[in-house]
């Protein structure tokens, strides 16, 4: 006997076409860490019959669809590309979609209209990546927010006269928090509630953190890791680690790390604080390796080879690229050939702390077998370290295992 699916009773039918259409079971992950996910709605089955279009248009419905508009063709590659923000629909599909709950429009009151819009729809679980990449956008480009004009206009879609609940109000504006410094700003619609307008107004007022207040607030935490990580509380330290990161404007996402802002601490003198007087780039990147060799030594302690070794050589390689740019991340060839940067880098003393990451990544790679690789990063650190009495007993010990083995075979 044939199966109908309209047999099947309403609620099951119902949880069926959620699983289909809702935004969590359409997103799919992203090919690799560097572009954003992508969303594929099965819409195939709104086409089936007349009964199962209305049943299923209602779990559609229930997603939060947010729209953006802008002059500015060039943001939509901006938001995607260096936001990794998912877009569902951009272009004519984009521009004739209604079904949105938050209308976003962004333009600049010194530049007359061009006269042609650019539009994309995004999910609302996605608002917070958008948000997050337009402050981070200004923070790095000084001064470009008080050119912008936001305009935020609320709705339900379905029923326009209904008001949109408090919690999912604070869902789509609080977001914007974080946008400081605007132009103009202003919020339409739907019967916005004034406590949920007065939130997000008293959270836009409140100034971002000076550069000079988020190492501080950095290196507490660093602090507060190291002292996790003494006392054996592996995940508390890492925890810390990562929200040091995260108060100096670097995201960590599994093993990405995203370096924003920079343009907020570079070529700055610092004025108060810890670091007053070091230039505020260069005080983040010595806290950035200080961080780094902290988490090497979290995933030792943890005995996470594979991560304390790709932490370390990505931190490697990417200071080696400073001296020999295109020189690959093969750490396991001749020292005196391929090695020559490091007693340039020592020379000049920058960065301190790399010692301690050459050595830890050595210590990763001793455990996983890379003997070479090894051999190489701990005569690094010894080179970096000249003062380091575990680094250089270890490198002595090294040697004299070496030329050990090297009689050894010698003598058969």
């Amino acid at each position: 006997m044939a199966f109908r699916f309209l047999d099947l009773p309403p609620e099951i039918r119902d949880h069926i076409y959620h699983d289909i259409l809702s935004c969590d079971n359409a997103r799919r992950p992203p090919d690799d860490d560097d572009h954003p996910a992508s969303y594929h709605f099965d819409l195939a089955i709104l086409q089936t019959s007349k009964q199962i279009y209305h049943e299923s248009k209602k779990a559609f419905q229930d997603n939060v669809f947010i729209k953006i508009t802008t002059p500015w063709s060039e943001s939509i590659d901006h938001i995607s590309c260096e936001g990794r923000v998912p877009i569902i629909a951009m272009g004519p599909a984009a521009e004739a979609f209604v079904s949105f709950h938050l209308w976003i429009w962004i333009d600049a009151h010194s530049v007359p209209p061009r006269g042609t819009a650019y539009s994309i729809i995004i999910c609302l679980d996605d608002l917070l990546a958008f948000t997050r990449m337009w402050r981070f956008s200004n923070l790095n480009h000084q001064g470009l927010n008080p050119h912008l004009r936001l305009k935020l206009i609320l709705q339900d879609p379905h029923i326009p006269s209904r008001k949109i609940p408090k919690a999912l109000q604070s869902r789509l504006l609080q977001p914007f928090g974080s946008i400081k410094d605007l132009h103009s700003f202003s919020v339409h619609g739907a019967k916005v509630l004034p406590s949920v307008e007065e939130a997000l107004k008293k959270e836009q007022a409140t100034p971002e953190p000076s550069p000079e207040e988020c190492l501080e607030i950095a290196t507490a935490l660093k602090d507060a890791g190291n002292r996790s990580l003494q006392s054996q509380d592996y995940a508390a330290a890492m925890q810390h680690y990562v929200e040091a990161f995260a108060a100096i404007h670097i995201t960590v996402a599994g093993r990405k790390r995203y370096v924003h802002a920079e343009g907020y601490y570079n070529l700055r003198e610092l004025a108060t604080g810890s670091y007053k007087g070091q230039n505020g780039n260069l005080a983040r990147i010595i806290l950035r390796v200080k961080l780094v060799a902290n988490v090497i030594q979290t995933y030792l302690k943890m005995q996470e080879w594979e991560d304390a070794r790709f932490w370390g050589k990505r931190s490697i390689n990417l200071f080696r690229s400073s001296y020999e740019p295109d020189n690959g991340d093969d750490l396991g060839g001749d020292f005196d050939k391929d090695w020559t940067w490091v007693q340039q880098a020592a020379a000049m003393g920058f960065p301190a702390p790399m010692g301690k990451i050459f050595y830890r990544t050595g210590l990763a790679s001793r455990a996983l077998g890379f003997h070479k690789e090894e051999w190489n990063l701990v005569q690094a650190a010894q080179i970096y370290s000249p003062h380091d009495e575990i680094i250089q007993a270890d490198w002595k010990r090294m040697r004299g295992n070496a030329d050990s083995d090297h009689k050894a075979a010698a003598f058969g």
